[in-house]
């Protein structure tokens, strides 16, 4: 029966009156049931559900993402008058790069797949407009964004030619936007900022290291200032500058051709990125140096140690950039979980060729900037105690619809619905007295922005559960539980573990693919009755537990087995303050000290 394809929620593409085919899920949002419900449609199956085909694709990604890069860093170099290394350009948009490609080709092959199915009759494309669709930094390019797939999807119908499109007008909406607008006008904070950077300006040596969103302790980072000899200081950032994309600028810029050819997608893929590139690197690059020129940082530091500004802060990277260039080192802190564990990480993978030493939080493996180091965000934070009566603390996170990373992570629509249905069949094999203490933490805002749903689907199947929203502190939470619970491949888990808080943790290893050398660590602690792969064995182990669950706790198996697996995952050592001044001053891997 011939279908009309439809490519996002975006009801400006759907007519009720003809038969649908749904590229995917997500075009039929669980809080937009009655919109869908009812309507003749079929929804495609999603292409990275097929497990083999999703690892074959990371690595087909990071390859594409390597050439496409040395290609855009020669067109801004000529573009710009610069000269700059790949590994300038690398720091600089990297990170906007290397999404970029992950969700450009997850939105290509789903037309691909589409344009293979006979029942396909026609698309109905909405003619937004583009230059409001080019974000103006990383920051503002969202996945979620109804209008930017609506684009997408249509730039892969336009290319790949297999579809029959009928075009309608779209509307003037505004730019994409998620970061703030600056106001020209100072408010008096910033005139206080700006005076307090001033000052520490003058107290300022120009080789003197750089410390900025560290995820350490200000004590401990004082400490560090001072054994290097240098006043303490706590830098801030400053905001992005914004620019407006020039369209015809666009069209005149080509990049330059790739000597072993390409295959069709990363034709289209080098074709978008010009078109897409976000306005800062390109339109805004003059403005962008300008702000990194007013910077009061050291000129010429030694080391610039950051855990959490290597993206999302395109003045720090440009000026990190820059600084490498002139022979600083690079030293950037892991900054969370998934990091040695997951099978494919691609911001692991960013960060560590970037970095002139990645501390991680005590694995290693043979790349030469890994430097196996102490779990940096446990530093002076206090987890627990727990309560032996307390609550069952389940820890979850919303999984978006529309995939932005492949990375060992749940993607796309039946993922999300997958992880969910797990946790909802673990409340429900709960006993009774203990699924009446199940406090569910999630993130409230995600959910609504990602637009998943989770939170009015688990209060559908237990009307009566307490949600906590992710406001309050998450220590505060873990005070009054008895057992933390963590259902996804993050930092929560590993943190608990290292601060000895009973926990328990719960995934599917297909959607969380571990790498191999992290999979003996994990069937240590499933031996232990910590890590399961079934929600209901989860929830048997946890009925059987609860009345006692310090016993278990305090095991000799469990507890030589979460000490094994902290040694590797989440190192804590008695003197941390000389563990990391060996590696901001690239001591020797000899001179680490157990």
């Amino acid at each position: 029966m011939p279908r009309l394809l439809v490519t996002t929620a975006d009801q400006r593409s759907w007519q009720a009156d003809k038969p649908l085919l749904f590229i995917g899920g997500w075009c039929k949002l669980p809080d937009q049931r009655d919109k869908w419900e009812g309507l003749d449609s079929e929804t495609l199956p999603y292409h990275w559900d097929d497990h083999e085909k999703f690892c074959a694709d990371y690595a087909y990604l990071q390859e594409s993402y390597e050439s496409l890069l040395a290609r855009v860093a020669s067109l801004l170099n000529e573009h710009h008058k610069t000269c700059h290394a790949l590994r300038y350009w690398r720091i600089l948009l990297g990170p906007w790069l290397c999404i970029f490609t992950h969700v450009l080709f997850d939105r290509w092959e789903m037309v691909r797949l589409a344009s293979e199915s006979p029942d396909v009759e026609k698309t109905i494309l909405i003619s937004d407009h583009e230059d409001e669709l080019i974000p103006r930094n990383l920051a503002d390019m969202s996945p979620d964004d109804l209008r930017w797939n609506n684009f997408l999807y249509a730039c892969a119908i336009r290319e790949q030619g297999l579809i029959t499109i009928e075009e309608q007008p779209g509307e003037r909406k505004g730019l994409m936007q998620n970061t703030p607008t600056v106001d020209n006008v100072a408010g008096f904070k910033e005139v206080l900022k700006g005076v307090a950077d001033f000052a520490l300006g003058l107290l300022t040596r120009p080789n003197e290291s750089f410390f900025l969103k560290t995820h350490l302790t200000r004590g401990l980072e004082a400490r560090l200032q001072l054994r290097l000899r240098q006043v303490p200081k706590f830098w801030r950032s400053s905001t992005t500058p914004q620019a407006r994309p020039d369209l015809e600028l666009r069209k005149s810029l080509q990049l330059p051709a790739d000597d072993a050819g390409v295959d069709p997608f990363q034709g289209f893929l080098a074709s978008m990125a010009v078109r897409q590139i976000p306005s800062v690197y390109l339109e805004g690059y003059s403005a962008l140096l300008q702000q990194v020129a007013k910077l009061r940082w050291p000129s010429s530091p030694q080391c610039i140690f950051t855990s959490n500004a290597f993206q999302f802060d395109e003045v720090f990277q440009a000026w990190a950039a820059e600084k490498t260039e002139s022979g600083s080192k690079l030293v950037i802190g892991q900054h969370g979980g998934a990091f040695g564990v997951g099978r494919n990480v691609s911001g692991e993978d960013h960060q560590v060729k970037i970095a002139d030493r990645f501390l991680t939080w005590g694995w290693s493996d043979d790349r030469n900037s890994i430097w196996p180091c102490l779990a940096l965000t446990n530093l002076g934070q206090i987890l627990g105690p727990c309560k032996s009566d307390g609550d069952l603390l389940l820890v979850t996170v919303p999984i978006r619809m529309m995939s932005f990373r492949c990375n060992s992570w749940a993607v796309g629509p039946n993922q999300s619905q997958a992880f969910l249905a797990d946790q909802l069949k673990f409340a429900k094999i709960l006993a009774a007295p203990v699924r009446d203490q199940l406090v569910l933490r999630i993130h409230k805002r995600t959910d609504d922005k990602a637009q998943c749903a989770f939170i009015p689907q688990w209060r559908a199947a237990f009307p009566g559960i307490e949600i906590d929203p992710s406001v309050t502190p998450i220590n505060r939470r873990i005070s009054q539980c008895r057992l933390f619970v963590y259902t996804y491949n993050a930092t929560g888990f590993l943190e608990t573990l290292a601060q000895n808080i009973p926990t328990v943790i719960f995934w599917n290893p297909e959607h969380w693919a571990l790498r191999d050398s992290a999979i003996p660590y994990f069937q240590l602690l499933a031996d232990a009755g910590i890590f399961f792969e079934k929600p209901d064995l989860a929830a048997l182990h946890i009925n059987s537990i609860w009345d006692d669950v310090d016993a278990w706790w305090t095991s000799a198996v469990v507890q030589n087995a979460r000490r094994t697996f902290c040694e590797v995952y989440v190192r804590s050592v008695s003197d941390p303050e000389s563990q990391l001044l060996a590696a901001l001053t690239f001591e020797s891997k000899s001179a680490l000290a157990k």
